[in-house]
C-alpha cells in the first residue's frame, strides 16, 4: 500500500517519538530514583515541533500520548494500523497488547469493523503481521478475558 507524502511524514514523526520514548523509558527504568519524565524528554528529543501535554496514570507515572490529526478521507484507518505496528515493535517490543479503537459515528464504526474483521483486507493483514497472527477483533458489546489481551 503506497503512502501519500503527508502520511509518510506523519508516520516518520510517530516513529521518531516512539524510538525516543523507548530510549528514555529505558533510561528512566535504570534510574528510578530520578523520576525522569521520559515521555516529555522523548517528545523534546523527537523534535516534533508542537507542544506536548503530559498525562499520568493512576499511580502518577508518565502515560505517553499523542494524537494524529488527519483530514476526512486522509487515511486515518491506514495510519492507525501502521501506528499500532510501530507501537508494538518500537515501544513495547512485543507482539501483544490491547488496542481500543474509538470512532465518532456508527457508520464509521461499521465500516472499520467490517474491514478489520475481514482476514483478506490489507488493514487486517497488517494487524495480523504486527500481532504475529493473534489479532482478535471484538465489538463494543463483546466481553473479553485476560487471555485475549
Amino acid at each position: 500500500m503506497k503512502l501519500k507524502e503527508y502520511q509518510e511524514r506523519a508516520l516518520k514523526e510517530v516513529k521518531g517519538y516512539l524510538e525516543q520514548l523507548a530510549l528514555w523509558r529505558a533510561k528512566a527504568a535504570k534510574n528510578p530514583d530520578l523520576e525522569i519524565p521520559f515521555d516529555i524528554k522523548a517528545w523534546d528529543k523527537a523534535e516534533v515541533g508542537r507542544a506536548y501535554l503530559p498525562k499520568r496514570d493512576g499511580l502518577g507515572r508518565p502515560l505517553p500520548v499523542f494524537c494524529l490529526k488527519i483530514p476526512t478521507g486522509g487515511g486515518k484507518t491506514l495510519l492507525a494500523v501502521k501506528t499500532v505496528d510501530l507501537v508494538l515493535n518500537l515501544y513495547l517490543k512485543r507482539q501483544t497488547g490491547l488496542v481500543v479503537w474509538i470512532v465518532p459515528t456508527l457508520q464509521i464504526y461499521r465500516q472499520t469493523l467490517q474491514r478489520l474483521k475481514d482476514r483478506d483486507d490489507p488493514y487486517r493483514q497488517h494487524l495480523d503481521m504486527a500481532s504475529a497472527g493473534r489479532t482478535v477483533i471484538l465489538e463494543k458489546t463483546d466481553s473479553f478475558t485476560p487471555q485475549d489481551v
